[in-house]
């Protein structure tokens, strides 16, 4: 099992903490971090809860709100963190992005690496109508109708929707957009773009990602756009993940 410098691995949660930051108005003390570095195992673990704020528009800071975050609803981000197939590059082994309602989960965004029985990218529903109505309907009330967002409601699902497998899933980003755009929680001003320029760092790790399941595919991709790219005397073979 390949271990990582702890430094590198700190980055990466220090980078998930600072996405979290630039999109959700919060106080550092209502929110709980934990890390677990288990270097002999090879696994790396950190959580993030985090408070969020009904009411749809953007503050400057979580100090220009003039009411307590809800007692109800939070996100919940998970991440475990390992080596790939070939133990050389960190990869993520399992990920939970929840809008989180009470204890339950409303909303969960997951990746299982390993799992095979089922999409290995899915989102689960767990009782959005039910739970999150709630805080749609509070959220988007007095919204300009015209400008499309109606209040929502869902269906209640115990099953696991595919979202783009291990190469194109939504991202921490995706998931972010969705409770601030789509569920109506506060964000800071220009949460947009800075989720666009962290999400086009998640798309280029993607994509390199994706050059390694297929090299050849990809040196073929390049010749045709002009680049001048020389096969090793031994391609490499395609190195897909099975399953969905």
């Amino acid at each position: 099992m390949a271990s990582f410098d702890d430094q590198a691995i700190e980055k990466f949660f220090d980078q998930i903490e600072a996405t979290l930051s630039s999109a959700l108005p919060f106080n550092d003390e209502d929110v709980h971090f934990s890390v677990d570095l288990n270097a002999d195992n090879g696994i790396y673990v950190a959580e993030f809860e985090v408070p969020l704020y009904h009411g749809y528009g953007t503050v400057g800071s979580f100090r220009e709100l003039t009411k307590p975050p809800s007692d109800l609803f939070q996100v919940f981000i998970r991440y475990q963190m390992g080596s790939d197939r070939n133990r050389q590059h960190l990869t993520v082994q399992y990920s939970k992005f929840e809008l989180r309602v009470h204890t339950s989960p409303g909303v969960r965004f997951e990746y299982e690496r390993e799992k095979n029985n089922v999409p290995a990218a899915h989102i689960h529903f767990s009782g959005m109508g039910g739970l999150l109505t709630p805080a749609l309907m509070k959220n988007f009330s007095g919204r300009n109708k015209g400008k499309g967002k109606a209040k929502k409601g869902g269906q209640i699902q115990s099953v696991h929707f595919p979202v783009g497998g291990h190469r194109f899933r939504p991202s921490l980003e995706d998931f972010l957009y969705f409770v601030i755009e789509e569920c109506g929680f506060t964000g800071l001003h220009g949460w947009e773009k800075k989720l666009q320029d962290s999400r086009n760092v998640w798309f280029d790790h993607q994509l390199s990602a994706s050059v390694r399941d297929h090299p050849e595919h990809a040196a073929e991709a390049l010749r045709k756009l002009g680049y001048k790219v020389e096969s090793p005397a031994t391609p490499p073979s395609v190195n897909r993940h099975d399953g969905w």
